[in-house]
């Protein structure tokens, strides 16, 4: 099942109507039409946003669903990283079928990349990132912070931001955001 079947079966599931998950999320209707019909691929701001309309993880978009257990361990190499535009990419590390107060992913970004197209805000009020490998730039709310290989951060993703590779070598960045 692809990300626009998950999209729209998990709506279903919860009896949302196209414009109610479209005003939760804070999508315009035509914009998640066009996600479900699979005729527009959804950035990482939306995906974050459909997640937060649904109340459930990014990670429900794209793994399989598993029994539900208290205890949930997997290898890395056992998830499949999700590509992004923009030179980057994303593993879930965590269980699609039990939304946390927290949801870690694991984001790849390539020189060049970038997480998203452009600068976006969403509902979860604070991430916290750590610089795995490599090094990258957050622009947040109209600044820059460059980020070293085994620094962290933490901020307020409500406010516009966006992470960059502008540098030659890849960076590994673990974020954990809030839900």
């Amino acid at each position: 099942m692809n990300v626009a079947e998950r999209i729209k079966l998990l709506r279903k599931e919860q009896g949302l109507s196209l414009r109610a998950l479209a005003d939760a999320a804070g999508v315009s209707p035509a914009t998640l039409s066009q996600i479900e019909s699979g005729q527009a691929s959804p950035s990482v701001a939306t995906l974050e946003k459909l997640a937060d309309g649904l109340g459930r993880t990014v990670a429900a978009f794209f793994l399989d669903r598993v029994e539900d257990t208290d205890v949930e361990i997997f290898a890395l190499d056992e998830r499949t990283a999700v590509p992004l535009k923009g030179g980057s990419s994303f593993v879930p590390l965590t269980a699609q079928h039990r939304p946390a107060g927290f949801e870690p992913m694991l984001v790849h970004l390539e020189p060049a990349g970038k997480l998203d197209e452009s600068l976006y805000g969403i509902n979860s009020a604070q991430v916290f990132v750590w610089a795995r490998r490599g090094r990258a730039v957050l622009e947040h709310n109209g600044s820059e912070y460059e980020v070293h290989e085994t620094q962290s951060v933490y901020y307020d993703a409500r406010k516009p931001h966006n992470w960059r590779n502008p540098f030659e070598e890849c960076c590994e960045l673990l974020m954990v955001r809030s839900r």
